[in-house]
């Protein structure tokens, strides 16, 4: 029998996802490369055996949009009543994983719902292709630092050693970089002095991350392939790296496909760091807030809750 065909209808039910934000390609990892931030977002999905009203939220249209698609690879019927709720204390386009989010809290609430059909690979390899890579969906499954990358059809990941003490300050501008355009700003090709270039300083950051090098993350953040090319989107961008290191950041990147931007620093430097971008966003006309975070060393979490319908 097809399995659409031996559905039955199943009680009601509401999935909550926690899932951290996302700094990806950390400088030179581009498309690889991605790390947790202790900042949450939480999804409340709602199936249920009644029809709800369309959303207009984009995150909670992404989160649906995701669910679909894990019911397509199960071979299931989607439920008829679904609903999300998203709330995230970043908003979509500053290059801090806001879509990685949703579709990871879409395909997990999906598997949950079904009984976690899907293993572990498949849900990082569905919520990556959703996503076009898996820099962001990685470290919000899993947490910490991780390896991500595209295999023969599969995602493989390694997580990376990372000093416990270190702190991410994040400047988060008001402006926001679709990633679209973004990845227009990119040439179709590269020479290979630059493939050269960036492949080194990617092993190198992991190296140094592992081994507590710190003195090193400046050199490993030397990007060739997408931050120059990206400046144009975002003018400030290389001074505000500039100020994060002068307030005593042992490097700064483009988080993601930005606006946003990563300093990883010192705890006893991290307000003075992210105010020093702050003050130089500013400087350029630009407004937007900073704040100072971790790495996470956990991923997304689920619980669930039996409904009770009238």
């Amino acid at each position: 029998m097809h399995p659409l065909e031996s559905r039955k209808i199943m009680e009601p039910v509401a999935i909550t996802l926690r899932v951290p934000a996302t700094s990806a390609n950390l400088g030179a990892g581009f498309d690889c490369l991605g790390l947790a931030l202790d900042v949450f977002a939480s999804v409340t999905v709602t199936f249920s055996n009644c029809e709800q009203p369309p959303t207009e939220d984009v995150g909670e249209k992404m989160v649906l949009t995701a669910i679909r698609m894990a019911y397509q690879q199960m071979g299931r019927e989607v439920p008829v009543g679904l609903a999300a709720r998203y709330n995230l204390a970043i908003p979509l386009g500053r290059g801090m994983g806001a879509s990685a989010v949703a579709r990871v809290a879409g395909v997990l609430a999906a598997n949950e719902r079904e009984g976690r059909p899907l293993d572990e690979e498949a849900v990082l390899t569905l919520a990556s292709e959703l996503e076009g890579h898996g820099d962001n969906a990685c470290p919000a499954l899993y947490g910490g630092m991780q390896v991500c990358v595209s295999h023969q059809g599969r995602y493989l990941r390694a997580p990376c050693r990372f000093p416990s003490e270190a702190v991410i300050a994040l400047l988060i501008p008001d402006h926001s970089m679709a990633t679209k355009e973004a990845r227009k700003a990119l040439p179709d090709t590269y020479s290979k002095a630059d493939a050269v270039h960036n492949t080194g300083r990617a092993a190198l950051f992991v190296a140094a991350m592992a081994a507590g090098r710190m003195d090193l993350l400046d050199a490993a953040t030397d990007d060739r392939i997408h931050q120059h090319q990206r400046a144009a989107l975002f003018p400030p961008m290389f001074d505000v790296f500039a100020a994060a290191k002068g307030a005593g950041a042992h490097a700064a990147w483009l988080s993601g496909a930005g606006s946003s931007i990563a300093a990883i620093t010192s705890e006893q430097c991290g307000r003075d760091v992210a105010a020093a971008m702050l003050k130089t966003l500013e400087a350029a006309g630009m407004t937007g807030r900073s704040l100072v975070t971790r790495i996470a060393r956990e991923g997304a979490t689920v619980s669930r809750v039996e409904l009770v319908e009238s």
